[in-house]
């Protein structure tokens, strides 16, 4: 639960927010035309992301790399397109004068740069989140199962948090222009905006710095500095908008509003109510953020214990060489995952795994200490006593263990009578390339 939780949030906080902060902004300024182009950008991006996910999940593309660092690589260009037209058109954009054409293209110009900027950043962060779902991994209980239920709480809790975080700030910085509170959220809009185009440098340098298609020592290290303090660009972009906040409250209080009526005084104070409200939602929403950034992380964490690799008795053929190997039956009785090794003569540890499928039967799960997906990562037994992959984190169905498919061990050839299990040798050779890594 706690894994997608964490990934969500990882993926889509710190965008929530930076959506929320430009839809008030077009909304306030642009009236409607930036009401109109802001949610044609918001659906053609997810639309967007939606297509990614679905060929970068289902189609082998070649150079697939590409196609997320163009994304980041466009994001950057139309936020630089975007500062400029706020520098050009900005003075016109803030006329009180609705006359004006100036102002009109003013209005255009910016809403469209903001709406490509968000479409953008949606084809870029959101195909993860689409993906995620089709990734929960129930061991082989299907969905109507706790593993998958519990999966799929911690993901919609994750959109949960990142939708409530980015309406809260929408809401908070739409009843800030309300109140003539324009210039304190305008300015955190324009720092998160950079903020967060900052936040996309990093991602672009990880790729080309990596790949050594720029090739320099300044730019991996910005890269991979501004990739492991990734948290703190959506800490930065909640304390602006908590800064909106504390301004907001600070004036529910000292600004004295004229009213003529009692009806029109109340609608005046349940305005600084719904601001104040919202202040407070996204102070839980920031603590929300920090815990899963920080402290479930911790305790998401899985520490392995592997079992030992232990010998199996080595039974020879007419020729003294080595033609099966031999478990006993009370090595592997205790229901626990067992893993043993064989060395062949080219030097090579060959693993294979024994469970037991069930208490109190003779059915045993037999096979490589490796699956095809994942290759020689191989096993371990969790607390829960479950089989989990050390690669993907893949829990097994113990009655599926011994059957071909999925993150399941590979299957070997094997004997069984009522005192040992009996492995060719030959399996062990065969096998042996998967092992080499």
């Amino acid at each position: 639960m706690l894994t997608y939780l964490i990934n969500v949030t990882d993926d889509m906080l710190a965008l929530s927010l930076v959506i929320g902060m430009i839809m008030a902004f077009l909304d306030t300024y642009c009236r409607d035309s930036g009401k109109i182009t802001g949610r044609i950008g918001l659906a053609i991006g997810i639309v967007a992301a939606g297509v990614r996910a679905y060929f970068t999940n289902t189609r082998r593309i070649k150079d697939g790399w590409k196609v997320g660092t163009y994304g980041y690589g466009i994001s950057l260009g139309l936020l630089l397109l975007t500062v400029i037209a706020l520098a050009v058109f900005g003075y016109f954009l803030m006329r009180k004068k609705n006359d004006s054409k100036m102002k009109t293209a003013a209005n255009w110009v910016i809403s469209v740069c903001f709406a490509l900027f968000m479409a953008a950043c949606l084809y870029c962060s959101l195909p993860n989140v689409l993906t995620y779902p089709f990734k929960f991994d129930t061991g082989g209980n299907g969905i109507i199962s706790s593993d998958f239920f519990l999966r799929l709480g911690g993901y919609l809790l994750g959109i949960i948090v990142c939708t409530v975080s980015g309406i809260g700030v929408y809401k908070l910085y739409i009843c800030s222009a309300q109140k003539d509170i324009r210039s304190v959220p305008f300015t955190a809009m324009c720092i998160g905006i950079i903020l967060y185009g900052v936040f996309y440098s990093g991602k672009l340098l990880a790729v080309l710095t990596t790949r050594k298609i720029i090739d320099d020592v300044n730019m991996f290290s910005f890269a991979a500095q501004s990739n492991n303090m990734a948290h703190f660009y959506t800490y930065g972009l909640f304390i602006l908008a908590l800064i909106v906040g504390i301004v907001f409250f600070v004036k529910s209080i000292t600004k004295k509003e004229p009213y003529s009526t009692k009806a029109q005084h109340r609608k005046q104070r349940a305005l600084w109510r719904s601001g104040k409200r919202y202040s407070l939602t996204l102070v839980f929403c920031f603590i929300a953020g920090i815990l899963c950034s920080t402290l479930f992380v911790e305790m998401n964490k899985v520490v392995i214990r592997e079992a030992p690799v232990e010998d199996p008795i080595i039974i020879k053929d007419a020729n003294g060489g080595d033609a099966q190997l031999q478990v006993p039956i009370e090595m592997v009785s205790d229901g626990h995952l067992h893993r043993f090794g064989y060395k062949t003569d080219e030097g090579n540890l060959v693993r294979f795994i024994v469970v037991l499928k069930q208490e109190n039967t003779s059915n045993y799960g037999v096979g490589l200490d490796a699956c095809e997906i994942c290759g020689e990562a191989g096993y371990y037994e969790n607390n829960a006593g479950q089989i989990v992959c050390k690669k993907c984190n893949v829990i097994m169905n113990r009655t599926t263990i011994g059957m071909k498919g999925g993150c399941n061990p590979i299957i070997i050839d094997y004997d069984m009578d009522e005192n040992a299990i009996t492995v060719p040798v030959s399996e062990m050779v065969k096998n042996q390339k998967i092992f080499k890594g």
